[in-house]
């Protein structure tokens, strides 16, 4: 019997801009992230329709600097609300998810960034820890997430 097999793949690129001019002051570039355990286990119950399937739909900034590790709930040093993503897009082997975090809400130090399936802690899907940078009051951190999947 022969066997496929598919890889999943998440990446990330997060962009720390001026509120009112839109120029990017930092960029973290596109970093491939860690999809985490529950995360899988959520794929596998959406690809079986299973009942009560769970998608990313919130994402979340943090200081976590240790490498993301699969077993992983939630990210440490969650610097902020929950955001709701929205879907920018999907195409025949990708989806992409856009979120962006208004630096109004006070300053922070952002030094990663995660996809929950809740807007709290735990149900984490993905994510990684990139170069920390400081995000001022007058700028917004504009998050991109593409899930892609391949056949291996």
């Amino acid at each position: 019997m022969k066997t496929e097999t598919m890889k999943i793949r998440g990446f990330i690129r997060g962009q720390i801009v001026e509120s009112d001019t839109g120029k990017v002051v930092s960029d973290t570039g596109l970093i491939e992230n860690k999809v985490c355990n529950y995360g899988l286990q959520a794929l596998q119950a959406f690809a079986a329709a299973a009942a009560g399937s769970n998608k990313p739909i919130y994402a979340v900034l943090a200081t976590q600097t240790d490498a993301m590790n699969i077993t992983q709930t939630a990210m440490s040093g969650t610097s902020n609300a929950f955001r709701s993503m929205t879907a920018s897009g999907t195409t025949g082997s990708s989806a992409t998810f856009n979120v962006s975090f208004a630096g109004s809400d006070g300053a922070i130090s952002v030094g990663g960034a995660a996809i929950h399936t809740t807007n709290a802690q735990g149900g984490l899907w993905a994510g990684q820890v990139f170069t920390a940078s400081s995000m001022a009051t007058n700028q917004n951190f504009n998050l991109t997430y593409t899930l892609a999947f391949a056949s291996a």
